[in-house]
């Protein structure tokens, strides 16, 4: 697990003395409801209650939209906190301080700490260098000439790396532990072929990335000479992952309460802007802004703006922004593009005009996304003819099926309605059979693959697979899981036959008003997507019975490849030292990192899914991930024979069927007893 977590004895005293019934009973009035509490989601605009409170598990879950955590996920996403000031409330409320120990280390693991000691010395070597290096003066004239005073390369820590190929190699990497940092850190860079190590960045402007404490985690640098790329970033790393920072929030922050922030495209523009009294701009560190963005974005403000050039390039990034926003879009919040005049950055613009004319153009030209979505779907197109509408709508429908359910996504709906002369039932309708049809093909596809072709390759030569991947039939991982389980009001029937697929039921708790589905029905779910993946389903079982995480063969893990095996590895490793923790103590102690985030979403889905023997499933689980192993070795056999064809390794990749197929008809027998 690449993030990391505040200590876990003090994060599970904090919870242990907190009630999760009480802290959002005095934020959102709850009612009993059998065992559980329910109210109105606060997260998403309803009219019949399907946000549900576990008090025995402590832990809360909303059917509309998915929406789940213990009483410190609550906090953080109601109050719009960061982790540690959420941590601190929560821990004010049962009596206790965060030490400072614990204060300064976060939400990271210990072990990260050395990495984070290695980032800073590197940021304060280059802001050293920015003041005394011989080659100072091009770094010092270029910001001059962008209009950076010493205060605001201050504020942002800039820094210089001056030319040479070993200078902070030189500086801070003879020690071995900091040199192996440093090359964590993608400041080295280690040359295998000539077993030579030199530095990253050189001769470039250097804009330090920062996390929301404050802890630099990348670099950012500017070339000062005809060199490319203009621009290099830091690569991934523990502690940093592009897709989710964004560049010059921390500094945002500290510039008071905000309102909104401004997404731009450089380092440059999010410094220009502050250096002109326009402190609330960020940036996204040479990607294209993601959903992840979006959605922490707006659990700091409520209003995003995306500022973009209005040339065509602009425009494809404006719209690449629109798509991955729908996910994030709910009620209480707001979303606006600002396309600038050509050949103008909001660095050269805020100079030309002043912070004044400035915002003056944000409030006035900024679009509303709903303006530009349907602006840009309706491009080229009559809507006076039925072709025109019909294009609109049909082009429409699988955008808006990504915002979650609110009273925005409904207003959507009405503009599609005017805009296409389609009734919003006509509409709703459209959504809920192309849901349906996306889900019947899912199923289709996934019952299809595991239909593994158990044919003799007798006669099979390696041109004939070559042409056909032997695997091409073979089930994949995530085609058919935890086939059988059947969700029915939480409770469960006894498993069918290995390999025989059964839906979940939609019978629903919570039901709406004027004859619409229920909660359950309207996500269209068949199946949690949480638990498509053979770690998911795993991770889902140790929650569930946690006790055989002592027991699991190790070897298993060495099979799973996809993106949830982090966070079972962690998972299985904190169970195994106590398998007696809460759900509630694990959430919390792994809350605001990807991977807490991930098990977040299995744990909701866990809540809800008990298995009826975790024994027996713990059987099936291990049968298929020995099935997987035996697919991969397959995939790696038939690659070498594409390449180069061989009888023994023919011979081999007919062993490993054989095996695949034995291994089969076990699972069956054993389910059929």
């Amino acid at each position: 697990m690449s993030a990391g977590r505040i200590p876990q004895a003090f994060i599970d005293e904090v919870l242990l003395r907190t009630d999760i019934v009480d802290l959002i009973d005095a934020r959102v009035k709850l009612k009993r409801a059998g065992k559980n509490y329910a109210a109105c989601c606060p997260f998403h605009q309803e009219k019949s209650p399907s946000f549900t409170v576990n008090r025995e598990k402590q832990f809360y879950y909303c059917f509309g939209c998915g929406a789940s955590g213990n009483a410190l996920s609550f906090l953080i996403e109601h109050d719009r906190l960061e982790f540690i000031d959420g941590l601190k409330q929560l821990a004010g409320h049962a009596g206790m301080s965060l030490p400072e120990t614990r204060e300064a280390g976060g939400s990271q693991r210990d072990s990260q700490q050395p990495l984070f000691d290695a980032l800073d010395a590197a940021a304060k070597y280059f802001e050293q260098q920015l003041r005394q290096a011989p080659a100072r003066d091009r770094a010092v004239s270029y910001l001059k000439m962008r209009g950076v005073t010493g205060a605001v390369a201050k504020h942002f820590r800039l820094g210089y790396a001056p030319p040479g190929w070993d200078n902070l190699l030189q500086d801070l990497g003879k020690d071995p532990v900091a040199h192996e940092r440093l090359l964590q850190a993608g400041l080295l860079i280690r040359n295998e072929q000539r077993n030579s190590v030199y530095d990253a960045m050189r001769d470039r402007v250097i804009f330090p990335i920062r996390d929301f404490r404050g802890r630099v985690i990348a670099f950012g640098g500017r070339v000062l000479n005809d060199d490319k790329p203009k621009y290099l970033n830091s690569p991934e790393s523990p502690v940093f992952h592009k897709g989710q920072e964004l560049y010059g929030l921390y500094e945002a922050r500290q510039s008071g309460k905000l309102t909104r922030l401004l997404v731009v495209e450089g380092y440059m523009d999010v410094v220009a802007l502050a250096q002109n009294g326009i402190p609330e701009a960020v940036a996204t560190l040479g990607t294209a802004t993601s959903t992840t963005h979006i959605e922490r974005l707006f659990r700091v403000v409520s209003e995003v703006v995306f500022c973009f050039d209005g040339d065509n390039a602009g425009r494809r990034a404006a719209w690449r922004a629109l798509e991955n926003a729908l996910p994030a879009l709910k009620d209480g919040v707001s979303a606006r593009f600002l396309f600038l005049p050509d050949g103008e950055d909001p660095d050269s613009l805020v100079r030309r005009e002043g912070p004044a004319l400035f915002r003056a153009r944000i409030d006035a030209d900024a679009v509303p996304l709903t303006e530009q979505l349907f602006k840009h779907l309706s491009e080229d197109l009559s809507l006076g003819s039925l072709e025109g509408r019909s294009k609109l709508a049909n082009d429409a429908l699988p955008l808006l099926a990504q915002v979650p359910e609110s009273l925005f996504k409904t207003l959507l709906l009405q503009r599609l309605s005017e805009l296409t002369e389609l009734s919003v039932e006509v509409i709703e309708k459209q959504l809920g059979q192309r849901a349906a049809q996306k889900v019947a093909q899912q199923q289709q596809a996934a019952t299809d693959s595991a239909q593994y072709n158990t044919q003799s390759h007798a006669g099979m030569t390696a041109a004939s697979l070559a042409d056909e991947p032997y695997w091409a039939h073979m089930p994949d991982d995530d085609a058919d899981p935890m086939p059988w389980l059947q969700h029915d009001d939480h409770e469960h029937s006894a498993p069918p036959k290995f390999g025989q697929r059964k839906g979940f039921s939609r019978d629903a708790k919570f039901s709406r008003n004027d004859n619409k589905p229920a909660f359950n029905q309207r996500r269209e779910r068949t199946q949690p997507p949480a638990l498509r993946s053979l770690s998911a389903q795993t991770i889902r079982l140790m929650l569930q019975a946690p006790t055989l995480a002592r027991s699991w063969p190790e070897d298993l893990l060495l099979t799973l490849d996809d993106p949830e095996s982090g966070v079972l590895h962690a998972l299985l490793n904190d169970l195994k030292l106590d398998p007696e923790r809460s759900l509630a103590a694990l959430l919390g102690s792994w809350h605001g990192t990807p991977e807490g985030d991930a098990l977040a979403a299995i744990a909701a889905e866990a809540w809800l899914l008990t298995p009826s023997d975790p024994e027996v499933e713990a059987r099936h689980l291990t049968y298929r991930l020995r099935l997987r192993a035996l697919e991969l070795e397959a995939d790696r056999l038939n690659k070498q024979l594409q390449l180069t064809p061989d009888r023994n390794t023919l011979q081999a990749l007919t062993d490993i069927k054989r095996q695949h197929a034995e291994l089969q008809r076990q699972a069956a027998s054993e389910s059929t007893t």
